[in-house]
């Protein structure tokens, strides 16, 4: 298999994302990587690192993409922006199975379309993010941002399609999925949530009806459908809530010594939450119904996220990700 990654977009520099392309394929022997960005930085990077260099290719692009800049407007007037460089191959070349990127999520998402392509059948693509749920299981949220204003169509779509990329990056065999809404009750949500109920009803999927916000995180749900602007506020609202507590706990703990001993004593408690909420070890989100995998890495991706975002696009490659969520789509248009 071989993977395209952006060089450009990390808030930690190219760095992190030389050594996470280097460290994915001392785990993947199968996998192959090229790295597009400005060649000037990243030969002097890769010269002090240990790899397999008839598997890593540098495609030299030197211009970049900013998160500010209008990503339509960038992708279209800045082709040779390690970016649009890395969608042009990834479109054209064959041999390449997918695109990882830390870089604008606009711009990634745009020129996914617009370069690589939608899938036959598919309305909108969808961004999909994977969150810890429960003591140990994930939750797929999607849209988590792509598609702000939102037809039921849409939604019923996002639900085949993440329970699909549930299926392939987690191995759950019958996804519970739960539409977001106001209230578990059927009748609750406005005319978007109620319009799409009814449809994803009509699904072969495990469609287990409305769920509050407040239970995303229970356990009981392994995909939550949503348009992109419930999703997006609802991803912030969790990553916001668990900042919260974490300097809650920071600041009780410097509070009193009876609190520091409390804290010695539950230190591996401290430590297995704060491994589960560390997006690092997950992955990125995936972008859901274009025609190659493609995951958008965290900007602030250290190296060993940005190996765990090559790392999802092997597993879903494995698993011939593209090809089953193409027919998912075709079987439930029937």
């Amino acid at each position: 298999m071989k993977f395209v990654v952006d060089a450009y977009g990390a808030d930690k520099g190219e760095e992190v994302v030389v050594r996470g392309c280097v460290d994915a394929l001392s785990k993947r022997p199968d996998l192959e990587i090229i790295i597009v960005g400005n060649s000037d930085i990243l030969s002097p990077i890769l010269a002090n690192l240990s790899y397999d260099k008839e598997r890593l290719e540098i495609v030299d692009a030197k211009d970049t993409i900013s998160n500010n800049e209008s990503p339509t407007k960038a992708i279209k007037d800045k082709p040779q922006s390690t970016l649009a460089v890395a969608c042009d191959i990834c479109h054209v070349r064959d041999d390449v199975d997918g695109l990882i990127s830390a870089g604008s999520t606009g711009a990634l998402l745009t020129g996914a379309i617009l370069k690589i392509g939608r899938l036959p059948g598919v309305l909108r693509p969808a961004l999909s993010p994977i969150l810890p749920s429960g003591s140990s299981g994930y939750v797929a949220l999607c849209d988590s941002g792509a598609n702000v204003d939102c037809k039921p169509e849409y939604l019923a779509q996002f639900a085949v399609m993440a329970a699909a990329f549930m299926k392939a990056v987690s191995g759950v065999e019958n996804p519970r999925v739960a539409l977001v809404s106001v209230g578990e009750e059927d009748k609750k949500g406005n005319e978007l949530t109620h319009a799409a109920f009814e449809l994803i009803k009509q699904t072969k999927l495990n469609f287990v009806g409305n769920m509050e916000a407040r239970y995303a995180l229970s356990g009981d749900y392994d995909v939550l459908v949503c348009d992109g602007f419930v999703g997006n506020v609802l991803l912030k609202t969790i990553e916001g809530t668990a900042m919260y507590v974490m300097h809650m706990l920071k600041s009780g703990i410097q509070e009193s010594f009876k609190a520091k001993v409390g804290a010695l004593m539950m230190k591996s408690v401290f430590k297995s939450l704060k491994e589960r909420m560390d997006y690092q070890k997950v992955g990125g989100a995936c972008f859901l119904g274009v025609k190659k995998i493609v995951v958008k890495a965290h900007g602030s991706s250290t190296a060993e996220a940005i190996t765990s975002s090559i790392i999802m696009a092997c597993k879903l490659h494995d698993k011939n990700f593209i090809d089953t969520i193409s027919s998912d789509i075709m079987e439930a248009k029937k």
